[in-house]
């Protein structure tokens, strides 16, 4: 069960981030978590990632609404993920406006600027593809 618990968790890594920058996350959460934290990680993540009533798109751009507003720098994991499925960069721009609304301007343009680098990162990649 945890094998297969583990095989999922990479999955699911693969599928959020694609299949090189997901992997490269995935072996650094298994390198510098410690085996309680990774483990009680997997059983949480896994379950709900893997649910499909909401789409993709929807679950990645409220993570980035929630990141943002709580001014926690893991949004830039939700931005490569926007990145990665090909979400227009005016619709995460959209999606802090309303989020700078909320949350305060001065969080939103911090994630404006993450959110640019990020998405400038993964265009040069894709080029040198």
């Amino acid at each position: 069960m945890a094998d297969d618990m583990e095989a999922r968790f990479r999955a699911v890594t693969h599928k959020l981030w694609g299949p090189e920058e997901g992997e490269g996350i995935y072996q650094w959460i298994v390198a510098t978590r410690p085996p309680a934290f990774h483990e009680k990680l997997i059983n949480v993540m896994v379950p709900i990632w893997e649910m499909d009533k909401v789409e993709l798109k929807t679950k990645i751009m409220c993570a980035i609404s929630l990141f943002v507003g709580l001014h926690r720098d893991e949004a830039e994991f939700f931005f490569k993920m926007a990145a990665y499925h090909n979400i227009p960069q005016e619709e995460v721009e959209e999606i802090l406006m309303l989020t700078g609304l909320e949350a305060g301007f001065p969080t939103a343009e911090k994630a404006i600027v993450t959110m640019k680098t990020v998405y400038d990162e993964h265009a040069a990649k894709q080029a040198a593809k």
